[in-house]
């Protein structure tokens, strides 16, 4: 390698040379790389192409995941979920014992363990709503029923400026191999975040195990602020919270 000289320091490509900084050095070096076709055919890449197929695997995955739940994504803040669910999948397919490295999927791994994943970072469910919440999957009737007995004013942490919220439910039946989908989403009413007596909430939604025995549940809160008798979302939802909170596997 060699160092750079001259009071204009340079970072980038121009040419064939690299110009960058390493420990707080301005270095330049020609420009080099694998090709394509190396990468796709030198068996000393055979791990880098394993992985890459991997991550495409859990990648189209966590597309189709985002996509089944996107009416209750609206709701909330969500820049980073399709990062940090990749690598909670990435998770789930190396639980893979069937097949090989670099065929690995999620369908055949452990799905449960998307189980807690948060799409609003920032905001956690758990940290957010402290009642009980318990997931009755029924196969015969294929419903899901998202129930709990809510105390406002001491389980849930409410944000500055909300007055009310609610409660979300949605159910997704996943065919990961063949990329269909069939969800539903459940809302409960509006309860005042001041209330002191116990708000029952059950909320049900139907899933199809016909289409896949893979069924995901998520719950979430939502916060409100009532206005002259209207209720309007809050701050752009950055405090709502929606976790997926329970794998099923329909069979």
């Amino acid at each position: 390698m060699a160092r750079q000289k001259g009071i204009i320091k340079i970072q980038g490509k121009i040419g064939g040379m690299s110009f960058y900084r390493q420990n707080g050095e301005y270095l330049v070096r020609e420009a080099g790389g694998v090709s394509a076709e190396r990468m796709r055919t030198d068996p000393a890449f055979a791990r880098t192409r394993e992985n890459q197929a991997e991550f495409a695997e859990a990648g189209r995955q966590g597309k189709l995941i985002r996509t089944a739940f996107r009416n209750s994504l609206a709701g909330a803040p969500t820049g980073s979920s399709a990062a940090r669910l990749t690598q909670r999948l990435m998770k789930v397919l190396q639980a893979d014992t069937t097949n090989g490295r670099g065929e690995r999927t999620v369908a055949d791994g452990d799905l449960a363990l998307v189980t807690g994943f948060e799409f609003n970072g920032k905001a956690g469910l758990d940290s957010t709503l402290f009642s009980e919440v318990s997931l009755g999957f029924d196969d015969t009737g294929e419903e899901l029923t998202v129930s709990a007995s809510v105390v406002p004013v001491t389980d849930v942490v409410a944000p500055a400026g909300a007055t009310h919220f609610r409660v979300r439910s949605a159910v997704a039946s996943l065919d990961f191999g063949e990329g269909k989908l069939k969800s539903a989403f459940a809302v409960s009413s509006e309860f005042g975040v001041k209330e002191g007596t116990a708000q029952a909430v059950s909320l049900v939604t139907t899933y199809d195990k016909a289409l896949s025995a893979h069924t995901l549940a998520l719950v979430g809160i939502e916060f409100l602020q009532e206005v002259n008798g209207m209720m309007y979302p809050l701050r752009n939802g950055a405090f709502n919270a929606l976790q997926l909170r329970g794998y099923h596997s329909a069979v």
